[in-house]
């Protein structure tokens, strides 16, 4: 275990992912940061931001961030919550939609190449190692502002 380091093989799985989605993607004018947020938004239409940061365990600003690059792109639409004025609802545009069926099925491809050969128990067994591990970079962090 000298040389082996946990950080090394999130580090690779995070790369190796990102550019199997950017190669499945090519063409589409999301970056590799907001692919999850555009992904969340398209499956819960008139999530909060708030609600998006949690769920994605990502801080406000990096969704604030995220969310205006798709905007700007034209794929996402914010509205004021009627009930809660604090918060703004997101939702695909009409463009977002039309990518919808791409960026869709590739991200839930890449979920599906994760857990691919894994039993039950030993998907149950990594989910609760990967938990703990970033429960281990929140614990090292929670004092640093790092959003």
């Amino acid at each position: 275990m000298k040389n082996e380091s946990f950080g090394k093989y999130i580090g690779a799985i995070n790369r190796r992912s990102q550019s199997l989605i950017n190669k499945k993607l090519e063409g589409i004018e999301i970056g590799s940061g907001q692919y999850e947020f555009f992904y969340l938004i398209s499956q819960n239409q008139g999530i909060s931001q708030k609600e998006l940061s949690e769920r994605l365990e990502i801080g406000k600003a990096t969704t604030a961030k995220a969310v205006k690059v798709l905007m700007k792109n034209g794929y996402v639409r914010r509205e004021k919550d009627l009930e809660d004025k604090r918060f703004y609802k997101l939702y695909l545009t009409e463009e977002g939609t039309k990518i919808a069926h791409l960026v869709t099925p590739a991200l839930e491809e890449i979920m599906a190449i994760y857990s691919s050969g894994f039993t039950d128990e030993e998907s149950v067994y990594v989910l609760k190692v990967l938990k703990k591990i970033l429960n281990n970079v929140y614990n090292a962090t929670k004092d640093m502002d790092l959003d």
